[in-house]
């Protein structure tokens, strides 16, 4: 539909929902918003949704479900400009023809294009002053920070947390968009482009003529164009390691994990298990054997790295395993202390066995 003939059509539904008075209103076509997985909506702007044949209402219910809530409430005009209001999760059952959409905004601000404006806020002459001496570099303990607390949640399993903490990460995100913006360096924009153009290159089985059978050959095919990206982009044409997306910064159980894999990728990896099981049982005893100071801590690395290469062909996530592990840990420690206050004894005046005796009591209780 041109936008003309858009416009023509959505003149009355316009004027029927009352957004002449309006700041600003969206104006879509809902045979091509169905056509979408997610509408290229602001949320906190009203939309006028507009049908020029018969949209697949069921597809567009889908669409606007990715931004909005069943709930969420829609105006529905009539060809004779009557209303009448639907949740959103109603919309596939709306029968008859109507003339468009009214699509009111979400009850809080909720728009990526907000966020931005209240960052932007924050770094300007106006805003705050913590905020505008910040740079990349003194946000970075920040962006560690958050995270891991995202992992936290993650872990924990709370889907509560986890909105919390995915807003918290997405603030250095943006913040550190805008550092970069008030610095010259790049826009909000330039981020979006690469990351969309990257993965869009990177899934030619979604969006090209790639045939792929499951996901392992996924994996394959993304590692191999990105080895190809790196060696397009290299001065000299020699190709770049394999290895190099590998960041540095990484906690090094998923280092180890992640340089494994991309080398399995390529089939540097034993067939089974068997030798896999063997290295370790080899590395247990070279570290027994160590008898500096700087062999055991180089056989304590083999040791780990062999272990992660086990944990890898079981499908375990090494860091994720220890992490839990760890969580078990405070657990059953905090339950020794608490044990011990009960019983008014300093934690340091009970033997081992007596702890152990209690760690076992955690145990049991399904600590």
């Amino acid at each position: 539909m041109s936008l003309h003939a858009l416009w023509l059509r959505a003149a009355p539904a316009f004027v029927a929902l009352g957004f002449a008075g309006a700041d600003g209103v969206q104006v879509f076509s809902a045979e091509a918003l169905a056509g979408l997985h997610h509408p290229p909506l602001n949320p906190d702007i009203p939309a006028l949704i507009v049908t020029g044949t018969a949209p697949d209402q069921a597809a567009l219910c889908r669409a606007l479900g990715n931004q909005y809530p069943d709930d969420h409430p829609l105006q529905v005009v009539r060809p004779d400009a009557a209303l009448e209001t639907v949740s959103l999760a109603a919309l596939p059952e709306v029968a008859g023809a109507w003339l468009a959409l009214g699509v009111p905004p979400l009850p809080r601000p909720g728009s990526f294009e907000r966020f931005q404006e209240v960052i932007a806020h924050l770094r300007a002459p106006e805003g705050c002053p913590w905020d505008r001496k910040q740079t990349h570099r003194s946000l970075r303990p920040y962006l560690l920070e958050e995270t891991y607390e995202v992992l936290d949640a993650l872990d924990a399993g709370d889907v509560d947390a986890l909105r919390e903490e995915l807003g918290d990460l997405l603030l250095q995100i943006v913040l550190h968009s805008q550092v970069a913006v008030d610095a010259g360096e790049f826009r909000m924009g330039d981020v979006l482009a690469h990351i969309i153009e990257k993965i869009i290159r990177r899934h030619p089985h979604v969006w090209g003529s790639v045939d792929v059978s499951d996901d392992q050959e996924v994996k394959v095919n993304w590692d191999r164009l990105k080895q190809a990206e790196k060696t397009e982009r290299a001065e000299n044409g020699a190709p770049a390691s394999r290895l190099d997306g590998v960041a540095k910064a990484l906690p090094a159980l998923t280092q180890a994990y992640s340089y494994q894999d991309r080398a399995a990728r390529v089939k540097f990896d034993w067939d089974t298990i068997a030798p896999v099981i063997a290295k370790v049982h080899e590395e247990i005893e070279e570290l027994g054997a160590a008898q500096t100071a700087a062999e055991r801590e180089a056989e304590t690395g083999d040791l780990l790295f062999a272990v992660v290469n086990w944990a890898r062909w079981l499908g375990v996530d090494p860091e994720s395993a220890l992490r839990a592990t760890n969580a078990r840990f405070y657990r059953r420690f905090a339950f020794i202390e608490q044990q011990a206050a009960a019983q008014n004894r300093p934690l340091d005046d009970l033997s081992f066995a007596e702890m152990d005796a209690l760690w076992e009591a955690a145990k049991d209780s399904g600590l």
